[in-house]
């Protein structure tokens, strides 16, 4: 073996990716998907009740299929990650559901 085969092979990339690049993509796609959403709802009049409900489920759809990129292309901590920003917006969510529910309950 020579030195010209040695540099003709491209380095190995190593890694298995990054758990907060993962959450940050899943924050990412929701936020600015929800707002592309806004944005193609406000264009004209939409009267298709499936238009609308597939129009707010992209950003969801999106974020599997980050999941699945990340692992095919050898990334699962990415992937891992995604899945745990997924569980981190549900429960943002959930937190704020309760403190909207806390404040209407004492509200007669």
């Amino acid at each position: 073996m020579n030195d010209r085969d040695v540099v003709a092979r491209p380095p190995a990339q190593g890694g298995q990716g990054s758990l907060l690049l993962g959450v940050a993509c899943a924050w990412g796609m929701l936020i600015g998907g929800y707002a592309l959403v806004v944005g193609l709802l406000g264009i004209g009049n939409n009267q298709n009740d499936a238009a609308i409900m597939l129009l707010l489920a992209l950003p969801w759809l999106g974020m599997l299929a980050l999941i699945v990129w990340f692992a095919a292309t050898g990334r699962p901590r990415s992937a891992l990650g995604i899945v745990v920003g997924i569980g981190t917006i549900i429960g943002v969510a959930m937190l704020l559901v309760a403190a909207c529910f806390g404040l209407l309950a004492g509200w007669h």
